[in-house]
């Protein structure tokens, strides 16, 4: 392997020096999603630059989307966002989400059809979907969702006999 090249696995923490712009950017968020809350100080300390420099990283991630926010014991990526994005992609793009669900009856992984995301009652957000584990449009709300993964396959659009069960499924 090439000086300065190395796998991330999650398991890992970075201490490399000799990291580009873009590959210290991408350990940062790296770093955040493994380690959880952390401070400017922590950060520069993984990754073998000053608190400036990162202060200066996270602006300009920021900037691009990636949601990082700053918390009371340092900074941490948004699940919330990054599950909502996975559900924007998988509505405009017609794939399947694979989501970690945690429900009333416990946790459960399912892949499930996108066709209709809305802000409701109470403030939460919900993801009305076909469901494939139960066969039937499923509402979901967001802070239940805890991973959303986008995969490969695309589903067709939902029929209009489909789209009514999806609509009736909305919360009041």
């Amino acid at each position: 392997m090439a000086e300065g090249l190395g796998v991330l696995r999650p398991e890992m923490s970075v201490t490399r020096r000799s990291f580009g712009v873009m590959d210290r950017r991408a350990a940062l968020v790296e770093e955040l999603r493994v380690g959880g809350t952390l401070s400017a100080k922590e950060l520069a300390t993984r990754l073998g630059v000053s608190k400036r420099t990162i202060i200066r990283d996270i602006a300009r991630l920021q900037d691009e989307g990636v949601p990082i926010r700053l918390d009371p014991g340092g900074y941490t990526i948004d699940p919330t966002e990054e599950i909502k994005r996975a559900i924007d992609r998988a509505l405009t793009g017609r794939r399947v989400l694979r989501i970690d669900y945690d429900g009333k009856t416990g946790p459960t992984t399912r892949d499930v059809e996108p066709s209709i995301f809305l802000g409701g009652r109470g403030g939460y957000w919900y993801l009305v979907a076909w469901c494939r584990l139960r066969e039937d449009v499923r509402v979901f709300r967001l802070d239940r969702i805890t991973s959303a993964t986008l995969t490969s396959e695309r589903y067709p659009e939902p029929s209009k006999a489909r789209m009514e069960e999806l609509t009736a499924a909305l919360p009041t």
